[in-house]
């Protein structure tokens, strides 16, 4: 007689040798192990983080109420609107390149850091200027609008360092660094409640974790790379075309999901953004997680496809691998959800069940296309990623507004679910054949 165990690893077998299974086993026994590495120490700090987040959040969220954490989100979030302006795909830009020479890589870091400066301090007269001229908000939410607006030093400066830490394949020090800025933020966060202080303190805590971790970033980064951030501006041409194009695509990156709460604000109240803002961050993190990812892996893409081809099949594997597996948590996350996070925020959250419950499935899709969207970026065809979030943000834009007016909050979810799904199946379609055509598939 077949005892239990003997059961069991008949079953293992059997599923192991099922044609598609054993490609999907054998894909990730085939995945490079410096890769795994670096990804589990941003993993691993991005869970740490997360823990930390949880225990502050939680407070800090039921201590404010819906109405001032949406203030909250409405301020962080028109002010990080304005990153646009720092031509963010530089980093990525300058990653892909250092990451081929990292003994030139303080010459191109130099070559960009006096245009990025300037491009910092327009940035900030531009946001303080349109919070008090063009948007529709109180005069307090406005003032709270020009004290955060001075997070755009941080989000200008931080990449050089982050970028030097990801060439350098230490991805251990980003992970470490994230989780001293949470603990710094969250315990003078939930202090700072406790004794009755508000907004204002909030913010200020804000940036003062921020540009502590920043000069931490400074100061490792110097360890393994050295450049004058004060160098006199000089940009290469050849950098020019591609730094224009990646920052396009974060723009409309922003388009395709971080608009919701801006466009939220705009159609609807302070207290809608909080309902939905607490939905939408709790999605956003696992993102985070599949972008924490895709800078672990990146680099390797980039040196991968520099040395040869690569083959098309075990990309569409990955992907799937990455599709059933983010699903299947999607789908069992959003079964507990509609009573675990009223209970865990409070009553007046409830609605921020609700939506949860669909908006985390478009995590799954955004996991998906992420091995075409990396490949795409390593072999310089970043133009057609730029084509597909085009699509994906004017979807998203338009499908924000018609669905808000025909099913209030949970509109805007079907609407990020819609526009991620239609750039997954994209992704596959456009990337996968221009880079099949171009001979770096096989």
């Amino acid at each position: 007689m077949i005892n239990s165990d003997q059961k069991t690893n008949l079953a293992l077998s059997w599923i192991k040798n099922i044609p598609f299974l054993k490609k999907l086993f054998a894909e990730i026994r085939s995945i490079p192990l410096r890769g795994i590495k670096n990804a589990s120490y941003l993993s691993l700090g991005n869970l740490a983080v997360q823990l930390i987040n949880i225990l502050g959040y939680i407070y800090i969220v039921r201590m404010l109420g819906s109405r001032n954490y949406g203030v909250y989100l409405t301020v962080s979030t028109f002010v990080e609107w304005f990153d646009f302006l720092l031509l963010g795909g530089l980093y990525t830009v300058l990653l892909r390149e250092g990451s081929k020479d990292l003994a030139r890589m303080h010459i191109q870091l130099e070559s960009a850091a006096g245009i990025r400066n300037g491009l910092v301090l327009f940035s900030i007269t531009a946001c303080v200027m349109t919070s008090f001229f063009i948007a529709p908000y109180d005069f307090r939410t406005k003032i709270y609008i020009v004290v955060f607006s001075f997070q755009i030093i941080y989000n200008g400066l931080r990449g050089f360092y982050e970028v030097i830490l990801q060439a350098t394949e230490n991805m251990k020090y980003l992970s470490l660094l994230s989780i001293v800025d949470r603990i710094l933020f969250v315990g003078l966060s939930v202090a700072f409640l406790y004794f009755g202080f508000g907004l204002t303190a909030l913010f200020l805590v804000s940036l003062f974790s921020n540009f502590f971790t920043l000069f931490l970033k400074y100061r490792i980064s110097r360890r393994f790379i050295k450049f004058n951030l004060l160098a006199k501006a000089h940009f290469d041409k050849t950098l020019i075309k591609p730094t224009i194009i990646f920052s396009l695509m974060g723009l409309l990156t922003y388009f395709s999901t971080r608009v919701d709460l801006l466009m939220i604000s705009l159609l609807g109240t302070a207290k809608d953004v909080g309902v939905y803002g607490v939905a939408f961050r709790i999605a956003e993190q696992v993102m985070m997680l599949r972008n924490f990812t895709a800078a672990a892996f990146f680099p390797i893409f980039i040196k991968r496809f520099h040395r040869g081809k690569m083959k098309g099949k075990r990309l569409i594997r990955i992907s799937l691998i990455f599709l059933i597996f983010v699903f299947a948590a999607a789908f069992l996350a959003s079964i507990f959800v509609e009573k675990l996070l009223p209970t865990i925020f409070g009553a007046e959250y409830q609605a921020s069940a609700h939506i949860l419950s669909i908006l985390i499935f478009y995590v799954a899709f955004g996991w998906a296309s992420m091995p075409f969207s990396m490949a795409a970026q390593s072999t310089h065809n970043e133009k057609y990623v730029l084509i597909i979030r085009s699509i994906m943000a004017g979807l998203n834009v338009v499908l924000n507004y018609v669905f808000f007016l025909r099913f209030g909050l949970m509109g805007i979810a079907y609407s990020t679910l819609v526009a991620f799904s239609v750039g997954a199946v994209l992704e596959y379609l456009i990337s996968y054949r221009v880079m099949k055509r171009q001979g770096h598939l096989v």
